[in-house]
Order: C-alpha cells, then structure tokens, then sequence
C-alpha cells in the first residue's frame, strides 16, 4: 500500500479569486495547512476556489475544512469530484451546503461572476 502525499497548490490570484489546488490524500493529520490557507484568503478579502479533482482520498477532516471555510465566507469547490469524496458528501448531505463547480474553469467563472455582481 503506497501513501500520496497530500499537495497544496496556491495560484496566484486572478480578478480576485484565489485557487488553492489539492491533490493527494487529506484526512486529519493533513488538513491543517488548507484551513490556514482557506482563513488567510477569507481574512484578504478573496474569494476562493479549490480545486480537489486531483485527490486520491479525503475522509470527513477535508469535508468539514470546506464546510467551515464555507460557513467562513462563501468558497467554491471545483471537479470533477473523485468519487470516494462524492460519496462522503452524499453520505453528509454535504452537496446541498457547498458550491461544487464541474470543472476549475467553470468555479472561477462563477467566482468571478458573484464577486462582481456585489
């Protein structure tokens, strides 16, 4: 059994929207740095994307990061969901809290699209 690191990405902002890519596996042990991430962006005033097509495997610790990150100030998730993560929301409900884009580009469309709108 191999283990994927978990990886934490930070695109540089664009039109005020920072995108923070995940790949790998994130449970409780990992998870921290995409809270302080997710805070800092809040705190900036940016809205936020992240991107989890990438992970391999997330138990309900990178679920309940988003979830508060969302509660936060508003956040979307970008796909395609893997589907052990889309299993995880369904088993939450977790679909109907958060935004889930089906694809990165669409999610900053979005973000992009509700920033100016305010």
């Amino acid at each position: 059994m191999t283990y994927d690191h978990p990886r934490i990405q930070v695109l540089l902002d664009e039109d005020g929207v920072r995108v923070v890519v995940l790949s790998g596996e994130f449970d409780v042990d990992s998870v921290g740095p995409l809270a302080q991430v997710l805070a800092d962006a809040a705190r900036e005033g940016v809205r936020r994307v992240v991107d989890i097509a990438r992970v391999t495997f997330a138990d309900s610790s990178l679920l309940n990061i988003l979830l508060a990150g969302d509660r936060e100030d508003h956040l979307i998730v970008a796909g395609p969901v893997p589907e052990q993560f889309a299993q995880l929301l369904r088993l939450f409900a977790a679909e109907m809290e958060l935004e889930i884009a089906p694809t990165l580009a669409e999610a900053r469309g979005r973000s992009t699209r509700s920033s100016s709108s305010e």
